[in-house]
């Protein structure tokens, strides 16, 4: 190709060069919606209850499928967040 170009000269060079730019640069904006949809994992659900690793004590509070805790002791709150897979 590098060949190709300097046997053709620096102007006409320039203009294939251009044009093969705007032909890619389309082809990467179309691509998105030109090609297929690739597969989404399906997202794990939450086990039932029976499930649980620890049990529960009487009186107790699961929140085992919460996002966000928080907790008051004695006047002091106490939060912790978790986002994602555990």
């Amino acid at each position: 190709m590098i060949i190709y170009l300097a046997v053709v000269g620096l102007n006409k060079a320039d203009k294939i060069g251009s044009a093969a730019g705007v032909v890619i640069a389309a082809l990467g904006l179309l691509a998105p919606y030109l090609l297929p949809p690739r597969p989404q994992p399906v997202p794990a659900e939450p086990g039932p209850a029976a499930a649980r690793t620890q049990p529960v004590p009487p009186g107790g509070i699961d929140a085992s499928g919460a996002q966000g805790v928080q907790v008051n002791l004695g006047g002091t709150n106490t939060q912790t967040n978790t986002f994602g897979p555990r």
